[in-house]
Formats: structure tokens, C-alpha cells, sequence
């Protein structure tokens, strides 16, 4: 099927792509570098290595890889993190660590998607150094060494990591205290998970259910559970897990 211009093809490989005709994306995509190349772009580039992620499609990447360093979009940044992603989720570190490392130029979205795909293969140490090397972080930068120190056993890092990151003046969210109080939970420090209770309310969290839930689960591994029944009654939306949350408090 013909398209008529550039913007044309691009739009029928990612609307294919959006609305799970993962098939007929592809089959576009291979028209596109049969019959109309001069059409492709960081766009194009961009939504076929997010397919490939989501597809778990190894072999198609790497083709998409090489593809985009024969047309000269392999420095692009808009490119970089869906690439870092694909070969993260493929459990390819390696190979998405050795990109990151030849790229010319990095923005914080590249370096928290790296810093996810180490932590998540287990490679804290790496994490930390490229965490430290930063010239700019965000609050997700903060959130996700966090949340990977927690998930490798970690737990005093976290909560340290924590205090570092309200020192330095960044904004939590939920992420950030779920993980802070699930730590807090695995080491029993019910002192610091009460403070970070504090700082839940001063930051008007104290409604998010996802966090509501944190907090029970911290004070029930602290043995607190009247504090635990006490959050549980205040939250304003309940589910499952919440409900899960404090009956395991109770056993």
C-alpha cells in the first residue's frame, strides 16, 4: 500500500504499533526500507525499538540496531532510550551498557533507564557509579536507586538514600515512598518508618492508596498494628491488596 508522504508511513507504522497489529507495523516498517528510506526517521526508529521491547522481539532489534547506525541516527537521544529499554528488557545489559557508554551525548531519561536495567540484573554497584557520575538528576533518578536498592536486599542504603534525597531538595511520589516504606518494613524500623509516615502527611500523600498500603504493611512488620489499623481506617479508597495488607498484619 502506497503512502503519499513521509508523515504518511511513519503514522501507519506507529498507529499499527498503538493498536496491537504488532504484525502489520513491521510489515510497513519493511516496505518503508524497501520503498521509500529517505522517509525514515528517529520517529520511526523510536516506536519500532519500543515494539520490539514490548514483543520481546531480540532478533528484529538487533536488525533495527544496525539499521540505525547504517542511516546515521545511532547519536540521536530520542533514539537512545527506547534502545537502552529493548536491550534492558531482553536482559542484553551488556550490550545496552556498552551503547550507553560510546554515546556522545546523554540526557537523565537515558541514564534512569540504564540505572533500572542494572539495578533490576542486579548490578548495584555499577548503578551507584553511574548514579554519582550524573551532572543532572531528577526526582526518578532519586526514586529508582531507591526502589533498586530495596529490591537487592539493600534496605539501610535505601532508607539512607531517602534522607539524601529530601536533603538534596527533590520531590517524592508514591513510588518513592512505597519503596522507602517497604525498607523500612524489612528492617523493622518502625522510628524511621513513623517519620517517613510524617513526611507522607506533610506532602498530602496520605490519601494515595498505593501508599496507604505501604504504610500498613511497614507497621504490620513492625508489630504496630494499631498504628496499621489506624491508616487503614483513614484511607479513603480501599482494594484487595490493601485489605491483604492488614489481615497478614493480623495473623
Amino acid at each position: 500500500m502506497p503512502f503519499p508522504d513521509g508523515a504518511s508511513w511513519n503514522l501507519a507504522i506507529s498507529g499499527y504499533a498503538n493498536y496491537g497489529s504488532s504484525t502489520d507495523a513491521v510489515g510497513v516498517y519493511k516496505l518503508t526500507l524497501k520503498d521509500a528510506v529517505m522517509n525514515l526517521n528517529q520517529n520511526t526508529f523510536s516506536t519500532m525499538l519500543i515494539l520490539c521491547s514490548n514483543c520481546r522481539w531480540m532478533d528484529l532489534g538487533r536488525q533495527i540496531h544496525g539499521q540505525i547506525l547504517k542511516f546515521g541516527f545511532g547519536s540521536y537521544v530520542f533514539v537512545g532510550c527506547p534502545f537502552l529499554n529493548m536491550y534492558a528488557k531482553l536482559g542484553l545489559i551488556f550490550h545496552a551498557k556498552g551503547y550507553n557508554d560510546e554515546m556522545p551525548e546523554r540526557n537523565v531519561v537515558m541514564c534512569n533507564t540504564m540505572i533500572i536495567g542494572l539495578m533490576r540484573r542486579g548490578m548495584v554497584e555499577e548503578s551507584k557509579h553511574l548514579f554519582h557520575g550524573l551532572k543532572e538528576r531528577d526526582s526518578i533518578s532519586w526514586t529508582t536507586m531507591i526502589s533498586g536498592l530495596m529490591q537487592n536486599g539493600m534496605e539501610r542504603e535505601a532508607v539512607d538514600m531517602f534522607r539524601e534525597m529530601i536533603l538534596a531538595g527533590f520531590t517524592m511520589d508514591q513510588f518513592t515512598f512505597g519503596s522507602v516504606l517497604t525498607a523500612c518494613g524489612s528492617l523493622l524500623a518502625l522510628g524511621e518508618g513513623k517519620q517517613i509516615h510524617a513526611y507522607v502527611i506533610r506532602t498530602d500523600h496520605k490519601d494515595n492508596v498505593f501508599v496507604g498500603i505501604a504504610l500498613v504493611d511497614m507497621y504490620s512488620k513492625c508489630k504496630s498494628i494499631k498504628s496499621g489499623e489506624t491508616v487503614f481506617k483513614r484511607m479513603t479508597q480501599k482494594n484487595v491488596v490493601s485489605w491483604t495488607a492488614m489481615l497478614v498484619g493480623y495473623g
